[in-house]
């Protein structure tokens, strides 16, 4: 019985035209080629949008409003300490800020105009910066802490308003011919010279609002202290915002001229503190960190 179906089955099964197989082979291999362009365009995709975001991140520091921040007088710290992150800071205006070259030179003097207090000493650092320049300040609430190199950043919301103050703390000499070589038409630099014989190299720059002041003084030693006196916030992503000039020209020279500041080291005591008070301080322009100065 079972042998009888079996062979009925087969000889039935055997009448029927069989499926044509013509073309399978392709549609399986379509359905892979298929594949792999969805994995490869979601790949692309993915880094495209990397991609895009990196564009991001190195356009605002590079292109600011119409100059290159590698021709800033800020610049100079790239002879000095890692490079700055202004990275998200991007001034408004076209300022043609003179290259470094014409502002600082490697050789240190080995004057020492302006000297350090007495005392036990540690590698200068941007926490140590900041936290001596909020020492400084005249009274008001400071905020918006950031580090650059060998520098710092705060928000100062005093008499004037909100307003932004940078400090960089370099390794050399003022450039003795920076006085006297010429500089672009919304440029002026002026030098004086401090009591004890420190350079103080006074710069304005009429479309630059990151640093439309700027005060450079040689302590002599091997540093100089430089402070950006702004009028405008830091970058947005979209902008810099106006903002009134936190500080007067005659309090940012008291500020840079302060003994306290040494590009090599600082006090010991200050170093340890400022590593624990700002260890969560970014190098970008925006920190949750606040103070308030009486």
């Amino acid at each position: 019985m079972d042998d009888r179906v079996h062979s009925m089955f087969r000889n039935e099964m055997s009448s029927q035209s069989r499926p044509s197989l013509d073309g399978m082979a392709q549609e399986v291999l379509a359905k892979g080629r298929r594949a792999r362009r969805a994995r490869t365009a979601k790949i692309a995709s993915t880094v495209l949008v990397a991609a895009g975001l990196v564009g991001v991140a190195v356009a605002v520091p590079t292109i600011a409003g119409g100059h290159s921040v590698a021709t800033d007088r800020s610049a100079v710290a790239k002879s000095a300490s890692p490079a700055r992150p202004d990275m998200q800071t991007a001034p408004t205006g076209g300022a043609k800020a003179v290259p470094a070259p014409a502002i600082l030179t490697d050789a240190s003097s080995p004057a020492s105009y302006i000297p350090q207090p007495a005392g036990p000493k540690a590698p200068t650092s941007s926490a140590a910066i900041l936290d001596e320049l909020l020492k400084l300040l005249p009274p008001g609430a400071t905020s918006n802490y950031a580090f650059y190199g060998d520098g710092a950043q705060t928000y100062l919301d005093g008499a004037s308003g909100l307003g932004m103050i940078r400090i960089f703390l370099f390794k050399g000499s003022l450039n003795p011919g920076a006085c006297t070589s010429a500089v672009p038409s919304d440029m002026t630099r002026t030098c004086s010279t401090l009591p004890s014989g420190a350079t103080v190299l006074t710069t304005r720059i009429s479309d630059n609002c990151v640093e439309p002041l700027a005060i450079d003084v040689d302590h002599g030693d091997g540093t100089v202290v430089q402070i950006d006196v702004a009028t405008c916030l830091a970058w947005n992503g979209q902008s810099n915002p106006p903002a009134p000039m936190a500080i007067t020209a005659a309090q940012a020279l008291q500020i840079a001229s302060n003994p306290a500041w040494g590009a090599a080291q600082m006090d010991a005591a200050l170093v340890t503190a400022s590593a624990r008070r700002f260890a969560g301080v970014p190098g970008s322009q925006h920190s949750s960190a606040t103070s308030t100065r009486g």
